[in-house]
């Protein structure tokens, strides 16, 4: 049961990073159309990222330093990211852009 749950674990990333490049802001060759879901998880990876990894940076001996990034800045920058996901959309979509 372990080792299933260790490759749940490190499937996770990838599948998330798949889901942020085949519908994010990264052009790329399978980047078909903006989803303000993609901005979303683009963005709050990258907030999650900065909040987890820089108090562990900053103060490596805090133990409470990478809850930043899964209580405040992970949820923040996804609802940032999502915000900007939709007025991009509306944007396209008043240009006439699909």
């Amino acid at each position: 049961m372990g080792s299933l749950f260790s490759l749940a674990a490190s499937f996770l990333p990838l599948a998330l990073l798949w889901t942020i490049v085949r519908y994010g802001p990264i052009p790329n060759r399978w980047w078909r159309r903006e989803l303000p879901l993609g901005f979303a998880l683009f963005v709050g990876a990258i907030a999650f990222l900065i909040g987890f990894i820089g108090p562990i940076l900053v103060t490596p001996d805090a133990n409470q330093g990478p809850l930043l990034g899964i209580f405040i800045t992970g949820p923040a920058g996804f609802c940032v990211g999502l915000v900007w996901g939709l007025l991009r959309a509306a944007q396209r979509r008043k240009a006439g852009v699909t």
